[in-house]
């Protein structure tokens, strides 16, 4: 049977799929669905954090091409970014945004 490991990609690349064909182009995810539907389920300490324009931030520092839609590798620097937060969270520590060490 497949490693947890392998199994945690499996889920990256099938919730990636789910949302990116929400609107407009397949494999692309917009910022609408990105704030949405994607972080909260992904990460509900971020949800809860209460930063004004988290959110946006951390979408537009990772859009690396500036076309205003996430591909699948941007998409997986946001998930670096928010495994980060959360592994930053449960240790008691606080990062006051995405582009915060």
């Amino acid at each position: 049977s497949p490693s947890q490991f392998l199994k945690a990609l499996k889920t990256v690349v099938d919730v990636f799929h789910q949302y990116s064909i929400r609107q407009g182009e397949a494999d692309l995810l917009n910022l609408s669905d990105f704030r949405t539907d994607v972080t909260p389920p992904l990460c509900p300490q971020i949800q809860n954090r209460n930063q004004a324009g988290y959110l946006d931030k951390l979408f537009q520092e990772t859009d690396l091409n500036k076309d205003k839609e996430l591909s699948f590798e941007e998409f997986t620097i946001v998930l670096s970014k928010l495994a980060d937060d959360a592994h930053r969270i449960s240790h008691g520590s606080d990062r006051c945004g995405p582009d915060q060490d």
